[in-house]
């Protein structure tokens, strides 16, 4: 369990970085910029109107979302950890790489003595910047910090759920979040016949995003083992990414979700 921390004073966090964004800064034009900036903002804007106890902080190419009111909430963790992967799912769909990292714990977001400068500080965003960057893939980290008071509240349930696929939890206590859990109902839905094609046309954005962002990692591990690169960091984001994708989704759903992003079926 958490040490040292008192939940009625915590907040939930989400860390999210665009990767490569330094490069995008010394070779693109102004407006490419703004348009990738806008385009995150975006996603996390929805997020914001839809469910209201959660706001956004960005900076350079840092996204902090995090829990407005105090206090651990069974809510907000599952709030958290769902919004993420969905707005996970609109980048990749936008062509925009990113990584991450969820944790609880002390947050502060004030206002200066002059009333003009936002101060953010706290050991839940140390610990999911470090986090972040301890990771060498595209996708986003649950910290044990952000899980355990669930499962203290819910004994069972953060197995269960890995169960379902919703994460894969590795020896060191963290979850790997999938960030296209919506997949299996709708191949489910389409076993059955209830999805008509073109799938673009269906249950707008996070269906489509799924299977958009699904294909923009793909089609970026093809592109770099075509160059038979295997080793360079960038490379081995998206070859780890799709090793993951390839386990947590099994055969059978990530053939599918290949099959679905082609032209005549998308």
């Amino acid at each position: 369990m958490m040490k040292n921390i008192d939940i009625r004073q915590g907040r939930y966090l989400l860390f999210l970085d665009i990767l490569g964004f330094s490069e995008l800064v010394e070779t693109k034009g102004t407006e490419e910029i703004y348009a990738v900036i806008d385009g995150a903002l975006k996603a996390f804007g929805r997020w914001e109107e839809l469910n209201g106890l959660f706001k956004t902080i960005y900076f350079s190419d840092t996204f902090l979302f995090y829990q407005e009111p105090k206090g651990y909430g069974s809510w907000a963790f599952l709030d958290v950890y769902a919004i993420g992967g969905m707005v996970l799912s609109a980048l990749l769909a936008a062509g925009i790489p990113a990584r991450g990292a969820i944790s609880f714990g002390e947050f502060e977001v004030q206002l200066d003595s002059t009333g003009r400068h936002s101060v953010y500080f706290g050991k839940a965003l140390i610990d999911a910047y470090r986090a972040e960057q301890h990771e060498k893939w595209i996708g986003i980290t649950v910290l044990p910090s952000a899980w355990e008071p669930y499962e203290a509240e819910q004994p069972g349930v953060i197995d269960s759920f890995a169960m379902d696929k919703v994460w894969s939890k590795r020896e060191d206590g963290v979850l790997l979040l999938n960030p296209f859990i919506k997949l299996r109902s709708w191949y489910s839905s389409h076993l059955m016949g209830e999805v008509d094609k073109p799938y673009s046309n269906w249950n707008a954005p996070e269906f489509p995003n799924d299977i958009l962002g699904f294909k923009f990692l793909r089609e970026q591990a093809m592109d770099y083992a075509a160059k038979n690169d295997f080793t360079s960091p960038a490379a081995i984001k998206y070859h780890t990414t799709i090793r993951f994708l390839e386990s947590i989704l099994g055969k059978d759903l990530y053939q599918w979700g290949a099959d679905a992003s082609l032209p005549g079926n998308f």
